[in-house]
């Protein structure tokens, strides 16, 4: 039978698809720089760009800028989707990628673990805890997602359909945007940030 008769195995990927790849491709060096500098905000992005590039690839009613408000919800069937993707191209998919979603969602919620005791100690967790230990906890947990999100990121690069585009480290408009406002959120946390030191003092 001709192969424009078959029909895929994955049920979201059965529309038409517009030309280019079904997800947001991206340097993994980039997405580093970016991270960094806007401090995590560039993962909203990430998303909204990942939804809207899936959206017009398969020509679903979704909402990208719902499921970017709602990100934590959707986690689970962004990485389902990649990996429908990775396996409708041959390409394996992603080992256990019901293992990253558990492991997002674990370590957003450490955070408020390590630190739920404190309420109950009538202080605040930087009281309890220490600044220093508070903040260190925080940053570890998001650099926890941060890595799963690179990972995820590594798997959908092999989408892109053209060889070596996802190493190309290109900047737009719109990462300078982010970059500056990144660095506004930066120059605000410092702030906030001197401001506990001497009130603790």
């Amino acid at each position: 039978m001709s192969e424009q008769f078959n029909t895929p195995p994955a049920a979201d990927l059965t529309a038409l698809p517009t030309s280019g790849p079904p997800f947001y491709t991206v340097s993994l060096v980039k997405l580093t720089v970016m991270m960094f500098i806007t401090c995590g905000l560039y993962g909203l992005y990430w998303y909204y760009k990942n939804w809207s590039r899936y959206k017009a690839y398969s020509a679903k009613p979704i909402w990208p800028a719902v499921r970017t408000l709602f990100c934590f919800f959707y986690i689970p069937s962004l990485f389902s989707k990649v990996d429908a993707a990775l396996k409708e191209t041959g390409r394996g998919g992603i080992p256990y990628w019901g293992v990253y979603v558990a492991g997002i969602y674990l370590l957003t919620f450490t955070p408020s673990i390590v630190t739920g005791y404190a309420s109950g100690m009538g202080s605040s967790p930087s009281t309890a805890l220490g600044l220093i230990p508070t903040m260190a906890v925080y940053a570890t947990t998001g650099l926890g997602q941060f890595l799963i999100m690179l990972r995820v990121q590594s798997f959908i690069n092999r989408l892109d359909g053209k060889s070596g585009e996802s190493c190309r480290i290109r900047f737009t408009f719109w990462d300078v945007v982010w970059a500056v406002t990144g660095i506004c959120y930066w120059t605000l946390l410092v702030q906030i940030y001197a401001w506990l030191s001497s009130a603790n003092m």
